[in-house]
């Protein structure tokens, strides 16, 4: 006998079948067992580039850009050894484009250190760039929980994720981010 899923009980990314509410896929905060892990490895997080002030409450970075104040139009170098962590927007293609982005910036060297926070998609382009360019990658173990704007978890992560370490500090990355998954150094 098959029977029929209740789509109450199902969980999306996206919209829910027959939603008429789009969902916010921007707007999933990191909860702070993973922004202290990331500080215990940069030490500070100098630049957010896809924040918010609420979603700064959590991360505390020195300066972040906004939807008002882009990314993708100012450049990341802050300070002189800038550190950056990035959690990318969702939603149609902008990953893909705040993947590029972080990219080009730590290549052109305009920050030293940093952390990308992305879902483990593995059959993307960007993925394929994050792993050919990063130092280290954490394969998390679980799905995170991730929170709102009210800091509660938000339901609906039907995704695995992955953090990538760019910089020196590899050994140091993989002591810290073993507690979330397992550590992986790409070939180079």
């Amino acid at each position: 006998m098959i029977s029929k899923a209740d789509s109450n009980k199902l969980a999306y990314i996206g919209n829910k079948p027959g939603a008429t509410k789009k969902r916010d896929s921007d707007s999933w905060f990191t909860p702070v067992e993973y922004i202290e892990s990331v500080r215990t490895v940069l030490g500070t997080i100098d630049l957010d580039p896809f924040s918010s002030e609420k979603a700064n409450e959590i991360v505390g970075a020195a300066k972040i850009f906004t939807v008002d104040n882009s990314a993708f139009d100012h450049d990341w170098k802050v300070g002189k050894e800038v550190k950056v962590f990035m959690n990318p927007p969702y939603s149609a293609g902008l990953c893909a484009r705040s993947v590029d982005r972080f990219i080009d910036q730590y290549e052109a060297g305009k920050f030293v250190e940093g952390i990308v926070l992305a879902n483990n998609a593995t059959d993307t382009r960007w993925f394929s760039a994050l792993v050919n360019r990063c130092a280290a990658i954490c394969f998390t173990d679980h799905r995170i929980s991730f929170w709102n704007a009210d800091r509660k978890s938000v339901s609906g992560n039907t995704r695995g994720q992955a953090f990538f370490y760019f910089g020196k500090k590899h050994q140091e990355f993989k002591k810290t981010f073993i507690k979330h998954g397992f550590i992986m150094i790409p070939a180079k």
